[in-house]
């Protein structure tokens, strides 16, 4: 049943009073600092990497390049799925370069210091020579439907093709049609906490200890454990809070195992903590489509091509370059149309390598897919909302097989479009305020690969959570989850999921998740998973545990277990009176049993032999965005945001609107200002939070957030993900609003995205003309 009193965040005052624990406050005695040696060259040979320099500045304790590096290290394994069924190729790369480097801040060396300065200052004095090479970056060429030559043949990843019905003809018969090229921007998920690790070698026992600001902490130590030689289970990772991730902090990054290196040859604890500059060097999202509709006198689309070419840096072993796919895979959204061309090209650029980003490929398509809905309907002299619903998929279409086979299980996307609408009100009569809206479908839970099952090959399935749920003898309970909380507060939603089926409070719960040690196997914070799919585990695990204390009481009342009632902490049998949780503890170890249990669970959707495994629920919402366009300096104001979501059953409404609020501030940040540049030499000029402009706290309205539950057939709890949609959604929403203002003031239609003051002048300027 959906939660009527919201639970305060467990770890609320932790944060708010400043009292909560990250990596860097993680110290051990003989601690160590490491800094990198970054590359100042796009694309290069190294020719020397001289050390001895650095070896002379005080405080330096240990200097290590890339050929001693991979004396020590096996090379890094490609970190997320197979690529191969996507089209895609395994890369496998070492933590060091030995010969090449390939991007300006590619790591080349690493240096360990008594102090940060020390480790610094050795970084800075190693002597680097080159020999340049020509650099990649402007992958422009590669968008059209031409062959390529053997040398850009090198340069792709990837290539998806998506393909439905007969596109050629569709287009050629349609009464209207229109093209267009769309591009997004490169930008960064800007954690407030960057990434950072502390490695702690234990010689005489041979074990690894990582505390790290992660998300995965399961798969990080089968990473370290495979590039280092070591046994699985003799390297653990814990996870102290984290200040924010966002996909940054998944694995496949080289400072993972460097650090861990580092620490091993000087037989002392090492720290690494990325500075802002590091930071923002990663990025994603980059994408240009171009993209031809054809369509009829009621807006009915009936054709769309896309060709679209994704520049993803240089090759990596990290999941990033895998949101292409996805980016591919989701169109045409929230639509239905018929036939379906979409070639996508993943292009390996010299710029940093793409690592995964909130929305996760999913918000590029939702900005072009909602930029020709406009389109058509000003082609046509149309209302934009009736357009959508002559195109939209209707309830009754659903589970749909999209083009690519993923399967939307559940939605009404009519209905959201129609609550967001009245929710947002009136449009504003004021020339220089525009409005736009916008649909979003939001694939979540995993399950990246789509389409036919081809012959031969091994199917694809779910991969499970799992939870531990213990009660100790003092009537203590304890949840361990495979799933991780990057800040989100999801802690609190097990917490009260366990305390639902043991009916408890939550002072008597004790959530730990991100220690690899004690919690149970899982893929930490990744699609949203962790409440609709980890939840589900806490779930089981708690109500088998419920259902071994009304046992125990049953056998020791007499009364029939099913008139057992929990309830503050005890077990009630009526006029046989009641038992506290630590008396049936303490009853069932010392009858040989055990007062624990763990259970995993994963979303089952109806399986088809025919199609892999598509991700099992979809989130969807919709989005009407206002906005003031200043035409003399061509800032642009967001005065409103309204959106109505829905992501199948709200556990806690705080929680889902606090997930809902973030995803949209990072939407409009895209829309609007959020950009990673880099010049002529492929050098990021955007270091700090002077040149990436997040949006601020005065930059963005109070948001108008309202809910529409479609519960997911496939899930236990019905729920569905809520932290990557509204990224697309409020992105699209609002490139439509400044659209809007511009059209009515003659400037060129809006096409790319962020809408800095000089594209906004520059689209005027282009209508004059």
């Amino acid at each position: 049943m959906r939660a009527t009193t919201p639970w305060p965040r467990k770890d609320a005052f932790a944060f708010a009073g400043g009292t909560a624990g990250y990596v860097d406050d993680v110290r051990p005695p003989g601690l160590l600092h490491m800094a990198v040696v970054r590359s100042t060259r796009a694309h290069a040979g190294l020719v020397d990497v001289d050390t001895a320099a650095t070896e002379a500045v005080p405080g330096v304790v240990r200097v290590l390049t890339g050929r001693e590096a991979a004396r020590h290290l096996r090379p890094m394994p490609y970190q997320f799925g197979e690529p191969e069924l996507i089209g895609g190729r395994r890369s496998v790369l070492p933590a060091l370069p030995v010969d090449v480097v390939r991007y300006v801040g590619e790591p080349i060396a690493v240096v360990a210091g008594e102090t940060p300065g020390a480790a610094r200052a050795g970084a800075a004095a190693v002597q680097v020579s080159y020999e340049d090479r020509p650099a990649l970056l402007d992958a422009s060429r590669f968008l059209g439907a031409g062959d390529l030559g053997a040398e850009d043949r090198r340069r792709l990843i990837a290539e998806h093709v998506i393909e439905r019905g007969d596109v050629a003809a569709a287009l050629a018969a349609a009464p209207y049609t229109l093209e267009q090229q769309f591009s997004v921007g490169r930008s960064t998920t800007a954690p407030l906490e960057p990434r950072g690790y502390v490695a702690e070698w234990d010689r005489a026992a041979r074990t690894l200890l990582v505390h790290a600001s992660h998300q995965q902490p399961f798969q990080l130590r089968a990473m370290l454990a495979e590039v280092l030689d070591l046994p699985v289970a003799d390297v653990r990772v814990v996870v102290p809070n984290i200040g924010g991730s966002f996909g940054l902090k998944m694995s496949g990054q080289v400072e993972e195992p460097l650090v861990a290196l580092l620490s091993m040859l000087c037989e002392r604890p090492v720290k690494w903590i990325e500075s802002r500059a590091e930071c923002f060097l990663g990025g994603g999202r980059e994408q240009v489509h171009r993209v031809r509709v054809g369509f009829d006198r009621t807006g009915r689309i009936h054709a769309l091509r896309d060709h679209a070419v994704l520049p993803v840096g240089a090759e990596s072993v990290s999941p990033g370059w895998r949101q292409s796919y996805v980016s591919a895979a989701v169109f045409p959204t929230a639509y239905d149309i018929e036939h379906i061309a979409v070639r996508s090209r993943v292009v390996a650029t010299n710029e940093p390598p793409w690592h995964s980003c909130r929305g996760f490929g999913k918000e590029a398509p939702v900005f072009v897919m909602e930029r020709i809905m406009d389109l058509v309907a000003r082609r046509l002299g149309l209302d934009p909302a009736g357009v959508r619903r002559r195109n939209i998929l209707t309830p009754q279409a659903m589970p749909h097989r999209m083009p690519s086979g993923y399967r939307i299980d559940s939605g009404d996307f009519g209905a959201l479009l129609g609550q967001v609408l009245e929710l947002a009100g009136d449009d504003p009569a004021d020339q220089f305020e525009g409005t736009g809206i916008a649909l979003e479908v939001t694939p979540e839970g995993g399950g990246h690969v789509s389409g036919r099952v081809v012959s031969g090959e091994r199917q694809i399935i779910a991969a499970p959570e799992s939870a531990t749920v213990s009660l100790d003898e003092r009537g203590r309970i304890t949840v361990l989850s495979g799933v991780t909380d990057p800040g989100g507060g999801n802690t609190t939603v097990l917490a009260r999921l366990a305390a639902e089926q043991l009916g408890t409070g939550r002072d008597r719960i004790t959530v730990v998740q991100g220690d690899t040690a004690l919690c149970p196997p899982g893929t930490g914070s990744a699609s949203s998973r962790g409440v609709a799919v980890g939840g589900a585990a806490v779930v089981l695990a708690a109500g088998e545990l419920a259902d071994r204390l009304r046992r125990t009481a049953a056998g020791l009342t007499g009364v029939p277990a099913e008139r057992i009632v929990l309830s503050g902490e005890a077990a009630h049998a009526g006029a046989a009176g009641s038992l506290t949780f630590d008396l049936l503890a303490k009853e069932i170890t010392e009858s040989g049993g055990t007062a624990s249990v763990t259970r995993s669970y994963r979303p089952e959707p109806p399986h088809n032999p025919e199609f892999r495994y598509s991700y099992p629920y979809f989130s969807s919402g919709a989005y009407v965005a206002r906005v003031r366009v200043d035409p003399l300096t061509g800032v642009v104001k967001l005065r409103a945001l309204t959106a109505v979501h829905d992501c199948g059953r709200v556990l806690d409404p705080v929680l889902v609107e606090g997930q809902l609020q973030g995803a949209i501030a990072m939407g409009a940040g895209l829309a609007l200002t959020e950009e990673s540049r880099f010049d002529e030499t492929g050098t990021s000029t955007t270091t700090s939070f002077k040149e990436y402009l997040v949006p601020r706290a005065n930059d963005l309205p109070d948001f108008i957030i309202g809910h529409h539950e479609t519960r997911a057939p496939a899930t236990l709890l019905g729920a569905k993900g809520a932290g990557e949609a509204g990224v697309g959604g409020a992105l699209a929403a609002i490139a439509n609003a400044v659209d809007d203002v511009l059209h009515r003031l003659g400037a060129a239609p809006v096409t790319s995205v962020p809408l800095s003051p000089p594209v906004v002048t520059g689209l005027l300027d282009a209508g004059v003309r």
